[in-house]
């Protein structure tokens, strides 16, 4: 469950409508939808009465309404209790990172800030779940930098108010991947030519990695049968090495696997998703080190 979904009910519940709400909160109003069920979904009730103008909560949404409000009351009184906390510690810079990145791309970056700046401290932050968190995250000082996978989609969602530096600081891809041993139980050589559907290790619903696959799966969403989720690519590495199906996964992570033939790519280049590996900043909430960083990105 994500504190963004209380906040678009509470202000669902304020506008009366999702087209209004949709606005207020800056998403599409098919997202915020999303959204919305999402939560119910979580709760395993319906919030919302869709058939009336405007909205109405059901008995559900109606007693739910005070525990939500008070949830997002205790948890952002937290976090500003923390960054007060926080605050005068200008010997550590805190980056908010993919699982992934924080295991083979920011390892290296952040000993060459250590080696430069001796007193120096990095806290990396990889716990949080959803784009939307991890731009708020550095939008809202949280953290100093976030380092990520990117694409034009999100670029576009979230860099509109122009409150963030961007740098791209490397590239990916994400490939169709299957063991060996998968591939040739199910004679697999591209996922477009098979006549039977595949077992699909599939990305969670609102991880950051579902929202970049998810164009490029709906090509072929009928030759693909999903068995497992997960919102950490490397916890479908390990599923996908045991034979359980076809995952997509960051070239990075399977380097090794692709050139000893261990896995084996199973689809063409149109199914491959282009990754920029961007770093963003808070323009207006910047420090020594975290300067120092950005040059060495």
């Amino acid at each position: 469950m994500e504190l963004k979904w209380l906040e678009d009910f509470v202000c669902l519940v304020k506008a009366g409508s999702f087209s209004r709400a949709s606005g207020e909160r800056n998403v599409t109003q098919p997202a915020f939808s999303r959204r919305i069920r999402a939560l119910e979904d979580w709760l395993g009730v319906t919030l919302i009465d869709r058939s009336s103008y405007p909205v109405t909560l059901t008995p559900f949404g109606e007693e739910f309404l005070p525990s939500a409000r008070e949830i997002l009351r205790t948890s952002y009184g937290a976090r500003d209790d923390f960054r007060l906390l926080t605050k005068g510690q200008p010997d550590t810079i805190k980056i908010v990172t993919l699982h992934t990145l924080s295991l083979h791309v920011l390892p290296e970056l952040i000993v060459r800030l250590l080696r430069a700046q001796q007193n120096a401290k990095a806290d990396i932050i990889s716990s949080l779940q959803g784009v939307d968190q991890h731009f708020d995250a550095v939008t809202n000082g949280i953290a100093d930098l976030l380092v990520t996978y990117s694409d034009d989609a999100i670029e576009s969602q979230f860099l509109g108010v122009g409150v963030l530096d961007e740098k791209v600081i490397g590239e990916d891809k994400l490939l169709p991947v299957a063991s060996a041993r998968f591939a040739d139980q199910y004679g697999l050589t591209n996922i477009r030519e098979t006549d039977q559907p595949v077992p699909f290790l599939a990305y969670s619903s609102f991880s950051f990695s579902e929202k970049l696959v998810t164009p490029v799966v709906n090509q072929i969403s009928d030759r693909l049968q999903v068995v497992i989720e997960s919102g950490l690519s490397e916890s479908l590495k390990a599923f996908m090495m045991q034979d359980f199906g076809v995952a997509w996964l960051p070239g990075a992570t399977i380097e090794k696997e692709l050139e000893t033939g261990e896995v084996v790519c199973v689809g063409d280049a149109a199914l491959f998703v282009d990754l920029k590996i961007n770093a963003y900043r808070n323009k207006d909430q910047r420090s020594d080190l975290s300067d120092a960083m950005w040059k060495i990105l």
